[in-house]
């Protein structure tokens, strides 16, 4: 353990990088699972991929220069911003609607196919076009910058901030919305800001750390939370705190042995979520 702490000001980057993108992307993946659109996780990092790939189509070999880089993460981020918006808003209200009308998962499918597919016709002629998308695909954390650093830290202490403020209208909103909507709550407004706060964290965190952590540090903190908790409140506080403490575990494990940061991270929080599960079904099998 100490030959890790000793590692923290060579790594200090990456490893404070996916402290903070997992404590953001876990309050983030509170709001999924409140409204029960976990799945749109996916569904918006295949969308980046495919921002990616429509770039460095259209760009080529340019797409790795100064400008190319930023024009990719720039298109990498606005496809995953619109991905939210069009998975996330008006996804309840549809379920079970007739006619022809798509409903909140079957908008998530079809978004997660078409990005998938068109990410990979665009690099199937590039030179080594599927191993750029694969790049993207796992953990890329250890090249982290300090741009990457600030601009999480920035969310995060925005979310924070934002929480304190909000909290009540917010709760209301994920669990209740045609109450707030009753009581005078802009809904539309409140599910914009929500879109795109999630497919701004989103696409920013498959931007610095891979698909795998970003969706796993979205989804699995909060399962594992909703085996101590079910108040939408206390997911809020367990969540990020949860993502944080088991992505350092998680890091640890990659240094002790030496595995890749980002998917040491999420195979701790698979593990975990594993034996808190089976540890809640037992305890409820015993009727405490």
């Amino acid at each position: 353990m100490m030959d890790f702490f000793n590692s923290w000001p060579l790594f200090f980057r990456p490893y404070t990088l996916t402290l903070l993108a997992g404590a953001v992307l876990a309050i983030i993946g509170v709001v999924a699972t409140a409204r029960r659109q976990l799945f749109m996780a996916v569904a918006v990092a295949q969308t980046s991929l495919m921002g990616y790939a429509a770039i460095a189509f259209v760009m080529g070999a340019q797409v790795e220069g100064a400008f190319g880089a930023g024009a990719r993460d720039a298109v990498v981020i606005a496809t995953a911003v619109l991905a939210a918006m069009i998975t996330m808003l008006g996804g309840r209200e549809n379920q079970g609607a007739d006619g022809g009308r798509l409903d909140g998962d079957e908008r998530t499918a079809w978004v997660f196919v078409t990005a998938g597919s068109l990410a990979v016709l665009f690099l199937a002629h590039a030179p080594a076009g599927m191993e750029q998308v694969r790049r993207l695909q796992v953990s890329s954390v250890v090249g982290a910058t300090w741009i990457d650093l600030f601009l999480f830290m920035a969310l995060l202490a925005g979310m924070v901030i934002s929480a304190l403020w909000l909290m009540r209208p917010l709760i209301l909103l994920l669990s209740d919305p045609v109450l707030a909507a009753a009581i005078g709550i802009k809904v539309s407004r409140w599910n914009i800001v929500l879109a795109i706060l999630a497919g701004l964290s989103v696409g920013l965190a498959v931007r610095s750390t891979g698909v795998l952590f970003a969706f796993g540090a979205l989804a699995i903190p909060a399962m594992i939370a909703k085996q101590f908790c079910g108040e939408v409140r206390s997911l809020f506080l367990l969540s990020p705190v949860l993502a944080a403490t088991l992505s350092f575990l998680g890091l640890w494990a990659g240094h002790a042995w030496d595995l890749p940061p980002g998917q040491a991270a999420v195979g701790v929080m698979c593990l975990t979520l594993l034996v808190t599960h089976a540890s809640r079904q037992a305890w409820d099998r015993m009727g405490v």
